[in-house]
């Protein structure tokens, strides 16, 4: 089974979200966007830890957009299922909620409401109730017994790991031990415990030893009296053969240390390796059908490095792994979007996770003015397979940059990646405080790309060179591609239509001004020859005098600088590349003050900055 939807209304950050699911899920977005609340309102669904006070809401709860609330007014939570019926035991416990138009499909839903019969607008946290029921029917409720089955996990961002690996009672140690020691025979367990009762006997007869547990029990009793007296004494542990298994604590480096001497990252590392395996003994145990874990910005004490290995692991391996299990004890053949019974829900403020993160499990949580947090996801689109390999390399490679954006100017190279940022600071406009970022996508195919940013909300543009080919420009077929694309994202009118009109211009230009409304800016060639036939001449023969070029090209250089007509296209381009273009761009951007910015170039900037 996994998660196909969640829908909020009314819900501290959320006003009406309605975002499509895809399995595993990695929630991002901005700080105070609402990801841990998005969390917790899973967890008022499936967790069987929170108990009903902590269900029980109350006007602190409701979206502060609300201009009043009344007793018609509710905080509504619920999240959709599929592929449930490969697992007899998920069925039966689903099987009565679901849709009555979709059987495929379960639905579990939160309400909290005001309380029935109330005269007058809720007035106090006391004026609700809340309500658990599944399918469309609020008489289909369920509680506990569904919740210990399909169960939610919460990893908090500020857990105290080393705290909770220490004491016996929190840490995710106790069960695996326990579990463990279930089949050890009592007597062996006693013939231990005799054992390890005679070696703390013997250090105990240490003459200063022995003073020592003197001085401590006769100040307790003193100041205790006898009747509190708890006769403390000194031993190495418990040797009761039934507690012995409380002794066993997790040591580090080959034994030579306690978990309490590990750095934050390792604990915390040790305390998500421990809860893995408790997730996956329960289900191996039939005490759970499927676990839902949610961890909060798993990145704190971890090095870019080790988060990527570790939740490239975790997505890649451990979950892959259940699945295979799972499949592996089943009659019915592998089909395609079966999940494991492990589910990861996460947020993450880290570039380095979402990089390796599944592609369709990215969540993305945005601000609108006047409506609340708004999600997109990468659940529903429709990429090819192509698309989608190129997207996750290209993901991983950049570090997933683009997805934490809040605007994007996708280029074709690294002279756009290079030049692009200084020619926004000689507008005056500073990319970074507008959260926009310039990404590269190393060609001409930008569709994956704008599939992706318009799935994901994120305002965009895109620069394209002109890259004329028997008088037409191959950028006019890549344009209303495109254009196909952002229409059909958008909803927009139809795109048919559309495209139909803008093809019916009389002249490039014309048709190329018509797809700048939708982002896409075209120059009249490429990069370099747009720069040096503007105001970037002198700059660029500087930038190419860097380079070791042969006495014929800087000859050539010399006759261009003194007549830049006489330029040769071809030869330009062939000198920028032998220089590297990513390195001529580089060095070029060093000489842009007090040029005039191309205007394709700053448009396509001032379009991405409106738009954020």
């Amino acid at each position: 089974m996994y998660l196909s939807r969640i829908k909020i209304q009314n819900f501290r950050n959320f006003s009406d979200l309605d975002v499509k699911l895809g399995g595993n899920i990695v929630i991002v977005g901005e700080n105070r966007v609402g990801k841990s609340n998005l969390l917790f309102a899973l967890r008022l669904i499936f967790d069987p830890s929170l108990p009903d006070s902590g269900r029980q809401l109350g006007l602190a709860d409701f979206w502060d957009g609300l201009a009043a609330i009344d007793t018609e007014t509710t905080i509504t939570i619920s999240v959709e299922i599929k592929d449930f019926e490969a697992d007899a035991d998920i069925l039966a416990v689903l099987t009565d909620f679901r849709l009555d138009d979709d059987p495929d499909t379960v639905r579990l839903t939160y309400q909290l409401r005001a309380e029935p019969g109330l005269e007058g607008a809720p007035a106090s946290d006391d004026d609700f109730t809340f309500i658990s029921f599944g399918g469309e029917s609020e008489a289909k409720r369920f509680g506990h017994d569904l919740r210990r089955r399909i169960t939610m996990d919460l990893l908090p961002a500020l857990r105290d790991a080393e705290g909770d690996l220490a004491a016996w009672r929190r840490s995710p140690l106790k069960p695996l031990v326990e579990d463990a020691f279930v089949g050890i025979d009592a007597a062996e367990l006693k013939a231990i415990g005799d054992k390890i009762a005679a070696a703390s006997a013997a250090a105990i007869e240490f003459d200063e030893v022995k003073a020592l547990e003197g001085r401590i029990a006769g100040l307790f009793l003193a100041m205790a009296g006898p009747k509190q007296d708890v006769k403390p004494s000194l031993g190495f542990s418990a040797t009761d053969a039934t507690r012995i298994n409380r002794q066993i604590r997790l040591l580090i480096d080959e034994g030579r240390r306690g978990v309490a001497d590990a750095s934050l990252g390792s604990a915390n590392l040790i305390f998500l390796t421990l809860k893995l395996l408790d997730l996956q003994r329960l289900i191996e145990n039939n005490r759970r059908d499927h676990s839902l874990l949610g961890i909060e910005e798993p990145e704190a004490h971890l090095h870019p490095h080790l988060q990527r290995l570790v939740y490239k692991h975790l997505f890649e391996t451990i979950v892959d792994a259940d699945k295979d299990h799972e499949d592996s004890e089943s009659d019915e053949p592998d089909e395609e979007g079966d999940a494991a019974p492990l589910s990861v829900i996460l947020t993450t403020h880290s570039p380095h996770i979402a990089s390796v993160a599944p592609l369709n499990s990215l969540v993305l949580l945005r601000p609108e003015a006047g409506a609340g947090t708004k999600g997109y996801s990468t659940a529903a689109i429709d990429f090819t397979e192509g698309e989608a390999e190129d997207l996750s390399r290209y993901l991983d490679v950049t570090r997933a940059e683009l997805v934490f954006a809040r605007g994007v100017i996708l280029v074709e190279g690294d002279a756009e990646r290079f030049l692009i940022p200084a020619f926004a600071a000689e507008l005056e406009i500073s990319l970074d405080e507008h959260g926009v970022t310039v990404c590269s996508v190393a060609g001409t195919n930008f569709q994956p790309y704008v599939k992706l940013l318009c799935a994901l909300g994120i305002p965009f543009s895109v620069i394209t060179d002109y890259d004329e080919v028997d008088e037409k420009p191959r950028a006019y077929n890549r344009a209303l591609k495109l254009v196909r694309t952002i229409n059909d994202a958008r909803g927009g009118d139809d795109t048919d239509t559309l495209v139909a009109k803008i093809d019916e211009l009389t002249t490039w230009r014309e048709s190329f001004d018509e797809c700048e409304a939708f982002g896409i800016f075209v120059n009249k060639d490429t990069l370099e020859t747009e720069l040096f036939e503007g105001d970037y001449a002198q700059a660029m023969i500087d930038t190419l005098r860097e380079h070791n070029f042969s006495s014929e090209r800087k000859a050539m250089l010399d006759a261009w600088e003194e007549d830049p007509s006489t330029y040769d296209r071809k030869r330009l381009i062939k000198m920028a590349e032998q220089m590297g273009k990513g390195r001529f761009a580089q060095r070029l951007a060093t000489r842009v003050s007090g040029l005039e910015v191309p205007s394709y170039v700053s448009d396509a900037i001032e379009h991405v900055i409106d738009l954020v």
